[in-house]
């Protein structure tokens, strides 16, 4: 019997070792993959950044870059930029809820299940900025588009003077949601001779893991397979809220590369997007 109790107990403890050893794999595992591969812990950090204008190569005189921003937007390149009702405060607390949920389980069943109840979401949203401009009056309409043309006709001669120094906007485009929200300005500053595309301080859209800027020949609500048939990467996106800018190469053709996204390069998904219009 003793014999036996002593070739029991090692063997015993052994598989407690083993045991232990087992769960302290799995737990790393888990770790690795909840914060270096689906990185959850982004979901609670927003990267905030407020770079300067770009500076160009050029001597541009005393244009102020901020200012030509401001007076594009104003002559009508916002109008995108629809305000949102309650309801659509309701549903991006509702897809934040279904995102930090997806994450937290980390499985492949979960995050597809968070994609295809978000999409859905996402579509209403866009239905209630269409909304928001059904709603008004036929007086209100036509008051809302006098005092554009009125607006755009001051505000364009404003900005052909700031021209002078060189530098223009180009292109304008306001971003908006795909598989996570996005909100804010973009906007393409030329010399003629240096392009920048820039995100103006309204820019924000959710933090995440390998996220990139993107140009693509596809339109802002093409499909995943579509956007990526085509495109140009601008480099890392600096940070998730704030103004920031990215270098566009000589030879990149807006006029076919005429949409702009946050990629995420990792899970293969478009975080919000947005259509550059030409100001010309």
């Amino acid at each position: 019997m003793r014999r036996l109790a002593g070739k029991l107990v090692p063997r015993t403890t052994g598989g407690r070792w083993a045991l232990g050893i087992g769960s302290a794999g799995v737990v790393a595992v888990g770790i690795y993959l909840a914060f270096f591969v689906f990185a959850i812990h982004l979901i609670f950090v927003d990267e905030v950044v407020d770079e300067e204008a770009p500076e160009f190569a050029a001597d541009v005189g005393d244009t102020d870059i901020d200012e030509l921003i401001s007076t594009a937007l104003a002559s009508g390149g916002s109008e995108g930029r629809a305000a949102l009702a309650e309801r659509r405060s309701e549903l991006e607390s509702e897809a934040d809820r279904m995102r930090t949920d997806a994450m937290a389980d980390g499985s492949d069943e979960a995050m597809g299940e968070m994609y295809g109840h978000l999409n859905p979401m996402l579509e209403e949203i866009a239905q209630l900025e269409a909304a928001e401009e059904q709603m008004m009056s036929p007086d209100e309409a036509a008051q809302l588009v006098a005092e554009r043309e009125r607006e755009q006709i001051e505000t364009m001669a404003a900005a052909e003077e700031m021209a002078d120094g060189g530098v223009r906007v180009a292109y304008v485009g306001s971003f908006g949601p795909r598989s996570h929200p996005a909100e804010g300005t973009a906007v393409v500053l030329t010399d003629g001779t240096q392009t920048f595309l820039r995100f103006d301080d309204d820019f924000a859209t959710d933090n995440g893991p390998d996220l990139n800027v993107y140009l693509h020949t596809a339109g802002p609500d093409a499909s995943v397979g579509d956007l990526v048939d085509d495109f140009i990467d601008l480099g890392d996106l600096k940070g998730n809220i704030g103004a920031q800018n990215y270098v566009i190469p000589d030879d990149v053709d807006l006029e076919r590369y005429s949409t702009v996204s946050v990629w995420c390069v990792r899970f293969r998904v478009v975080f919000g997007t947005a259509a550059l219009v030409p100001m010309n």
